[in-house]
């Protein structure tokens, strides 16, 4: 099983909720704008112990949706790199919807968030830093500035998005999580998405006996390969 990604829209989001991610375990990259070259010092010490599994990807240039069309291509060339990737896209922009079903309808298992997977707004209002760090820097050429972060001994206590340990309790997290994105539309995706937003990721048994418990209860129909929700 594969480390989700979780590309972030850093110009339309800072999220607040790093530590919902635990290092080894998901991989990250930060898209910034052609113009912001500085970022808040806790976001560089939240990503530092993901090693190599975090990267900031600085675009050249500028344009409407510039940030956006680059995410969709990192999308495609990872996907087509590694056929059971799973895709969480950090974004307030409701423009990538479309892109996310396209996604989900052909497969590939991707859903947007505002925020990290299982932030709450009250524990987002915590986390502040007046801290600039100089973290990013320019380069030129027309190629996406890339710069892996170094690798830093890693902290504990880093809580996961979801954190249920039977089906019992995981079912209303993962109910919850749907109702939050962009249903995926295939029984595959739904159980790739499934796997990623549990850390460590679940195993095959473990996901299959989540949707029979939704099948059960009626919260999903499925059909096929297609899956119908009626979450409430």
């Amino acid at each position: 099983m594969t480390k989700p990604f979780f590309l972030i829209d850093f110009e339309n989001v800072q999220p607040k909720a790093l530590d919902r991610l635990k290092p080894g375990e998901a991989r990250i990259k930060v898209f910034l704008g052609e113009q912001q070259s500085k970022l808040m010092l806790d976001v560089v010490q939240a990503l530092q112990p993901f090693g190599p599994d975090a990267e900031y990807i600085q675009i050249t240039g500028s344009g409407p949706d510039a940030v956006d069309f680059h995410i969709a291509y990192f999308i495609g060339r990872l996907a087509a790199a590694e056929a059971d990737a799973a895709f969480n896209i950090i974004s307030k922009d409701k423009g990538f919807d479309p892109l996310v079903r396209y996604l989900n309808d052909h497969g590939i298992a991707c859903q947007r968030y505002p925020e990290i997977p299982g932030a709450s707004p009250a524990a987002a209002k915590t986390v502040a830093s007046k801290k600039v760090a100089n973290a990013v820097a320019k380069s030129p050429g027309k190629k996406a500035a890339k710069v892996t972060v170094t690798v830093l001994p890693q902290t504990s206590g880093i809580a996961p998005a979801a954190k249920g340990t039977t089906t019992r309790a995981r079912v209303p997290e993962v109910i919850k999580l749907l109702k939050k994105s962009t249903k995926p539309a295939k029984l595959s995706s739904l159980k790739s998405s499934i796997k990623s937003w549990f850390k460590p990721p679940l195993d095959d048994k473990a996901v299959d006996a989540i949707v029979q418990s939704l099948q059960s209860s009626k919260k999903i129909t499925v059909a096929g390969t297609k899956v119908d929700y009626q979450l409430g």
